[in-house]
């Protein structure tokens, strides 16, 4: 069963790059595997680098929304 509900979820608003990577690729390693993790950061930066992140590692970048200058990451770990 596939859920988009947040396992886990990280504000890292107020962190620039690379922290808010750094912080997302050791806190997803607590999470199962289908489960979602939360990142929340200010960092405009943070959108390439989390997209880039994604890509590398396989995880499922399942959104990105933007309020108010702080970028709201939904990510599935897939691995």
């Amino acid at each position: 069963m596939r859920s988009d509900a947040v396992a886990r979820s990280l504000d890292m608003t107020g962190y620039f790059c690379p922290e808010p990577v750094v912080r997302t690729s050791e806190e997803i390693g607590d999470i199962e595997v289908g489960e979602v993790i939360e990142l929340l950061a200010d960092d405009p930066s943070s959108k390439p680098d989390m997209e880039s992140w994604t890509k590398r590692t396989g995880h499922e970048l399942i959104s990105v929304e933007e309020e108010d200058g702080v970028f709201r990451f939904l990510i599935r770990r897939t691995a």
